[in-house]
């Protein structure tokens, strides 16, 4: 159990995301970074769904009861006892213990899986916290000192003590802009050929009116601009689509999206690249790269391939040594 003493910033229970209730107004909301999330649950010896925490700022945690945890998020920052830990490494906390976060080195927020998982009611198929309508997650709020969190039964881990897992890093070097690769949508080709011709070559930067629901990307040269007018009705949207704002910058829709919009659609960021939007940060920079159907799907494929080598890597408790 770990019992929360400090909290500075927002903090919630996240799983995988309330799927199939979309159509009654539900967002699917759960975790920014599927792809860490699963790594992390499968090393700890987790259901793939078991609830985790998300943390943005600084928190401060007792251990209460022994347990174990790892952080999942590429660039996590936090210490034990005032001295540092590192990322998809396994780390048994006894009582007495103090956990302390920090802000990540990418992105936003910390991912902080634990064995058993986060044992809060289910409802909706989900353990994920939506905040905007007050329930799931830990008495439908963000977590705040005083709050004691208690896991679920325990499992046989994955990985030994000592081996450390390379967490997924979402661009090659640190230095490097995100790449993300956009499948057109229905209104693409409404694009003026200056503004297509802008989408795949200008970079855009992330903006301040950003949030879990969508990341705005605003165009470095110039704002994005439709051949004429378009009046849309209201249609269904998803994680992933991106949007054109009447300001002409994108906004990509995240986990806590809505479920309807009537913006025009540009496309669909590839399902398999929408968690490296995790490790992105205030005015950190994306390139776009539009694909056919085709290249989506081989690039799913490579995907996929990743995740078996991470579940082999995993099973075989080896140690991947491209980390920090």
């Amino acid at each position: 159990m770990l019992k929360i003493v400090r909290a500075q910033g927002q903090g919630i229970v996240s799983d995988s995301g309330r799927w199939g209730y979309q159509h009654e107004g539900v967002p699917i909301g759960g975790v920014l970074d599927g792809f860490s999330f699963r790594l992390g649950n499968l090393a700890l010896g987790n259901p793939d769904n078991a609830a985790c925490l998300e943390l943005m700022g600084q928190f401060d945690f007792v251990c209460a009861k022994p347990c174990r945890v790892l952080f999942a998020n590429r660039g996590a920052q936090a210490c034990l006892n005032g001295k540092s830990l590192l990322c998809g490494q396994m780390v048994d906390l006894q009582e007495g213990d103090l956990l302390r976060t920090r802000p990540p080195h990418l992105g936003f927020w910390n991912l902080l899986c634990v064995q058993g998982g986060v044992d809060v009611p289910e409802l909706m198929g989900s353990r994920s916290t939506c905040l905007a309508a007050g329930f799931g997650g830990f008495q439908g709020r963000a977590l705040q000192v005083g709050d004691e969190l208690h896991f679920a039964r325990q499992f046989a881990t994955s990985i030994r003590p000592g081996i450390r897992l390379a967490m997924p890093l979402a661009r090659a070097e640190y230095s490097t802009r995100l790449v993300l690769h956009l499948l057109p949508g229905p209104e693409f080709f409404e694009l003026t050929e200056n503004s297509q011709d802008l989408l795949a070559h200008q970079f855009f930067t992330l903006g301040m009116l950003s949030s879990r629901m969508g990341y705005r990307l605003e165009g470095a040269e110039s704002p994005l601009s439709l051949k004429y007018a378009v009046s849309l009705r209201s249609h269904a949207v998803h994680p992933g689509v991106v949007q054109l704002t009447p300001s002409g910058q994108a906004v990509v829709l995240l986990c806590e999206a809505q479920v309807t919009g009537g913006y025009p659609r540009l496309g669909s960021v590839l399902s398999c690249d929408l968690w490296k939007l995790s490790q992105l940060g205030l005015g950190e920079s994306v390139n776009w790269v539009v694909v056919d159907e085709e290249q989506a799907l081989r690039l799913q494929s490579r995907h996929e391939q990743e995740c078996r080598r991470y579940r082999h890597e995993i099973e075989c408790n080896e140690a991947n040594t491209n980390v920090d």
